[in-house]
């Protein structure tokens, strides 16, 4: 998964609004993180109003379900095994509008990198028939605020499993993000399911650490 450009309809400062940002997180009453997406632009306001106004995004650090975390590597999203020393990267979470949502799907959310520089699409190359995961040079407060027809490939379905969540392609449904079941290889996504796909995610609050940087 490569870094590719791709700035129409940049015309706000991801600074602005990150130094407004009252808190990283939002925390239900018990402490626990509450889910991507659901907090500060509710699933409920999303599907039923077109002009709901984008919050500031969640923050989280990302697993699989073999508890390798994911890192940006060189301009690429991988999966490590989980190290004291590894940094994970921080993903910024931010509910997404869609006219006509699969409510069944889960909700649907923007994913991005690099403090929300970086945004994560599923998409298909020129001649390509099956989609890939990239990673597009895209604010994500600018995404946001964009149609739906040119937002529509960086929206993900994220539903709960027990206790982890799928990320679904609204672009390409069937379509998942995962990971492979060998250490350092890229985050894709896949058609399939099995023993050697991970699809399945925990959504962490980042350490102190990991915020300040």
């Amino acid at each position: 998964m490569s870094i590719l450009e791709d700035n129409t309809g940049e015309n706000m400062d991801f600074e602005d609004w990150e130094e407004e940002e009252a808190q990283c997180c939002s925390e239900d009453p018990d402490g626990s993180p509450m889910e991507p997406g659901q907090s500060q632009a509710s699933v409920s306001s999303t599907h039923t109003s077109p002009r709901v106004k984008a919050k500031e995004p969640q923050k989280f650090s990302i697993f699989d379900r073999d508890h390798k975390v994911l890192v940006l590597d060189s301009g690429t999203l991988k999966a490590i095994p989980n190290k004291s020393y590894i940094l994970p990267e921080t993903f910024f979470v931010l509910a997404s509008h869609l006219a006509k949502p699969s409510e069944e799907k889960g909700s649907p959310i923007l994913l991005a990198v690099s403090k929300g520089e970086f945004c994560l699409c599923c998409d298909k190359d020129k001649g390509k028939c099956q989609p890939s995961l990239q990673l597009k040079k895209k604010k994500l407060m600018s995404l946001a605020a964009q149609k739906e027809t040119s937002r529509r490939a960086y929206v993900f379905y994220k539903s709960k499993v027990g206790s982890r969540y799928t990320l679904e392609s609204a672009a390409h449904p069937g379509w998942f993000i995962c990971t492979s079941c060998n250490s350092g290889d890229p985050v894709t996504v896949t058609d399939k399911t099995g023993r050697r796909k991970h699809t399945e995610f925990s959504f962490e609050n980042p350490s102190k650490t990991e915020m300040s940087q």
